[in-house]
């Protein structure tokens, strides 16, 4: 393992997974930490212009029309962050004790934990605490990425056991300049490196000697509390408050639930969950938290042709959820083909599906009526944010090559794309040479700019012929130290 592995391998679970980012990091790794370390980080006055960029701010969907504010690292920033997070990966610690308990995110036997293996042990664990306790109550954090505060976070980097004062110093400017000097909402979401501080972050709770429950359960933000007697956990949720406030953060009160018994963490099942099992069998549903993104090793259970038309049709009944949709589509994986005639439906009434489908497309046999209801979906009137744009562009990008309407479908993202730099970035990185594209490329690159259309540009012409993307990158390069950099991994792929 190491920080170029550590990246590659958290690369396809991220928000924005720009191939920009994948192809700096994995083959010009070395070029980028001697810029950190001789430019960014040093302390020679003719270096002191060199600093760590403001970050793009985007969006990502969650259930039922919400969105949680992030940014989009940059090369540069995301190599330092997974850096410095893997250097002092022995710092993240194991549960407390079996009594104080929390799952996943760091790093065991040399490798980072699987969040969905993390995630099905906390599953299994709340089960059998409802069984074995007579009072419960579990609740989360309102908004807590973005309302940890900057200085707090840094005196929790400080009291790390192998943190060096160097590294203390780094962490607490890089996360100061990204986000332009403001204190709150500077954490990125989305990136294991970044999960890895949320969870230790908490750790305190788990330490307080204050906390009296019997059992006490967290998945990053997501608490559990098991007792036998309702008052000691009644005046351990009012102390954790007070622990949490001191530090700026709040409870999220419409996820606060007392005793919810046998659901655990699934909450009420929903109508159409238990239409699914009543179909094919098995458990109730695992509602994810937001921390866990979709997992894409799902496989489909050999479903007959009759348990997928009933499935197709739960699909798209009017009282299905985003986790309704997602099993549903992990189930029908052997009958992929099916679902091309909703696939626009889907992606419009469920914003967060469109990346569960992105994986899905791979399965469909029929590309080109799949790049056909993409490029209905690019051109027409239905309303798409950024990140619907970013994974239909992901879609083409892998699965639509050589199919009537690729073209089509990515110039129509394109034009949707003009208030979304990274959905943008996304289509200018994809290394086609026609339709436009190219020409699109050199209006970027000829201004010099050191953002992420230029940057995507610049990556975006890495299958011309070496003389030619020399040519074209010669002034880009000259920009700023960052263009150099991407200039010089281009033109060496």
């Amino acid at each position: 393992m190491s920080t170029e592995k550590f990246f590659i391998g958290d690369f396809p679970s991220t928000l924005y997974p720009l191939q920009t980012n994948l192809l700096m990091v994995s083959k010009h790794g070395k070029e980028i930490a001697e810029y950190i370390n001789n430019k960014i980080l040093s302390d020679k006055p003719e270096h002191a212009g060199n600093c760590f960029l403001p970050q793009q701010r985007v969006y990502a969907p969650k259930p039922r029309n919400h969105l949680r504010r992030t940014v989009c690292l940059d090369p540069i920033a995301s190599y330092f962050l997974y850096d410095i997070i893997y250097r002092n990966r022995a710092s993240f610690r194991k549960p407390v004790s079996d009594a104080r308990k929390c799952y996943g995110y760091r790093f065991d036997a040399g490798e980072p934990i699987l969040v969905r293996h993390a995630y099905k042990d906390f599953c299994d664990d709340i089960e059998s605490y409802y069984m074995l306790y007579a009072n419960s109550l579990k609740f989360d954090i309102a908004s807590y990425f973005n309302s940890i505060y900057h200085h707090d976070l840094v005196n929790w980097f400080a009291s790390l056991k192998n943190s060096s004062s160097t590294d203390i110093v780094n962490f607490g400017r890089f996360f100061r300049e990204i986000n332009a000097g403001r204190s709150i909402d500077f954490l990125p979401h989305g990136i294991y490196p970044a999960k890895m501080i949320g969870s230790e972050f908490l750790k305190f709770i788990d330490l307080s000697k204050q906390i009296k429950s019997s059992q006490v359960c967290r998945f990053m933000d997501d608490f559990f509390l098991f007792d036998n007697n309702e008052s000691i956990i009644r005046t351990d949720f009012l102390r954790i408050q007070e622990l949490l406030g001191a530090k700026g953060l709040n409870i999220n009160p419409s996820k606060t639930d007392v005793g919810a018994g046998s659901a655990g963490v699934n909450g009420e099942i929903t109508e159409i969950q238990a239409e699914i099992i009543a179909l094919i069998g098995g458990d109730e549903i695992p509602a994810l938290p937001s921390t866990v993104d979709v997992d894409n090793a799902q496989n489909g259970l050999g479903l007959s042709d009759d348990q997928a038309d009933k499935l197709l049709t739960l699909l798209t009944n009017d009282k299905a959820e985003e986790a309704d949709v997602e099993r549903i589509l992990s189930l029908l994986k052997d009958h992929a083909d099916s679902i091309v005639g909703v696939f626009g439906q889907l992606v419009s009434k469920f914003p967060g599906v469109v990346k569960h489908l992105s994986w899905f497309s791979g399965a469909i046999k029929n590309k080109e009526d799949l790049s056909t209801e993409v490029y209905k979906l690019a051109s027409g009137a239905a309303n798409l944010i950024e990140y619907q744009i970013f994974w239909l562009a992901v879609i083409c990008e892998d699965h639509l090559k050589g199919t009537k309407d690729y073209s089509n479908a990515v110039l129509a993202l394109y034009g949707r794309s003009c208030d979304y730099p990274i959905a943008r970035a996304k289509i200018l990185e994809m290394p086609d040479q026609w339709y436009g594209l190219k020409e699109i490329r050199d209006e970027y690159l000829k201004t010099g700019a050191s953002h992420w259309l230029s940057w995507a540009s610049a990556m975006g012409t890495r299958t011309l012929k070496l003389a030619e993307r020399k040519y074209v990158l010669d002034y880009f390069s000259k920009g700023s130290p960052v263009n150099h950099l991407v200039a010089s991994c281009v033109t060496s792929l």
